[in-house]
């Protein structure tokens, strides 16, 4: 009961500053809702559509395998060596394999 007696001010302002917000939002928020228009909501995948027919008209030539600059590149890849496989069950408990 202390604490209340010392803070009275703090606890005041606390309490006035909610009642404030309380009654802006009450009085002066606008309750207007927007919702996506169905043009809108066709139009979504119309990007992806477009861009996939733009990738289909593109056209490599086979002229690019043939070229001294294609047949001048070096496969530096290296081959993954086998590896043990591991347990049977990975959630199983420890020791029981």
């Amino acid at each position: 009961m202390d604490t209340l007696k010392n803070n009275k001010g703090t606890l005041a302002a606390i309490i006035i500053f909610i009642v404030a917000m309380f009654l802006y939002n009450l009085f002066f928020k606008s309750e207007t809702i927007t919702l996506p228009s169905e043009a809108l909501a066709v139009s979504i995948g119309d990007d992806v559509i477009k861009m996939r027919e733009e990738l289909q008209a593109v056209t490599l030539s086979q002229n690019v395998f043939s070229s001294p600059s294609f047949l001048l590149l070096i496969d530096f890849s290296t081959e993954v060596p086998q590896q043990q496989v591991g347990r049977p069950n990975p959630f199983n408990i420890i020791g029981r394999d």
